[in-house]
């Protein structure tokens, strides 16, 4: 369960903090922005930099849990660590979940490892696409992810994220692959505030576990230029899903 619900934080992690706003008021909207918390009476060139200052990246940390709570079974937790690196329209992201509380199965940490490149398409929509891999002690994985985002005015988005799942056989088991989706709409309330509310599926890697399906809910509180903590709260509509979901993560981002 935890692995298909981790793409769907993966992406909420790349919405949720992606949300249309020009935090430093350069002019430059910060999903384009590549310095977005450059000072407001700084001179900045076409991508938000300061004029004559060369660009060295974005480097991004994010950290918290994950915890499954199903009425019929004791809960799962999980320590999250994600580490993204930025440079213009280039990313690479590395990623672990730890277990911390399970009696309920033996599941084995994760790690994974994907790159990505994002571009726009036009003034109101934007795209990314994305390859990567989760490596365990159980089997390996091969994924490919793709999403759009377009904009329908300064304060509201709506987007579809879409990833195709190369599974790997363990010693014991042949896995099928599989195909993961979420549709959703997000809302930016404050200028430290951004919501979204999405359906997410997600197809089974063995024929005699259910789909998981299930009703997300996310937001990003921006605490200041630098940090900002991600919530996720998603309720199961399917058996492989767990009744509920809470995810809270601290990120914080150097330039």
């Amino acid at each position: 369960m935890f692995f298909r619900f981790s793409l769907f934080l993966f992406f909420a992690i790349t919405i949720a903090i992606h949300g249309y706003s020009d935090y430093d008021v350069d002019g430059v909207e910060d999903s384009v922005d590549a310095c977005p918390y450059t000072p407001f009476d700084v001179l900045v060139d076409e991508r938000g930099c300061e004029e004559g200052k060369k660009y060295s990246g974005a480097l991004t940390l994010l950290g918290g849990t994950i915890t499954g709570i199903d009425t019929d079974t004791d809960n799962l937790t999980n320590f999250l660590l994600f580490v993204n690196y930025r440079y213009y329209d280039w990313d690479i992201s590395l990623s672990t979940f730890n277990e911390i509380q399970n009696t309920v199965s033996d599941v084995p940490d994760t790690f994974y490892i994907s790159t990505g490149y994002s571009f726009k398409l036009s003034d109101r929509l934007e795209s990314k696409v994305s390859i990567g891999t989760k490596q365990s002690s159980l089997q390996d994985d091969y994924y490919f992810m793709g999403n759009v985002d377009y904009s329908i005015n300064s304060e509201q988005n709506i987007y579809l994220f879409y990833s195709y799942t190369f599974a790997q056989d363990s010693d014991t088991e042949v896995y099928d692959n599989f195909h993961t989706y979420s549709i959703g709409t997000g809302r930016i309330f404050t200028d430290y505030w951004y919501s979204a509310l999405s359906y997410d599926f997600s197809g089974s890697n063995l024929s005699y576990i259910d789909d998981y399906q299930a009703m997300s809910w996310s937001n990003n509180f921006l605490l200041s230029s630098q940090y900002y903590i991600l919530t996720t709260y998603s309720y199961g509509l399917s058996d492989a899903a767990s009744d509920h979901t809470v995810s809270i993560q601290f990120g914080v981002k150097f330039e």
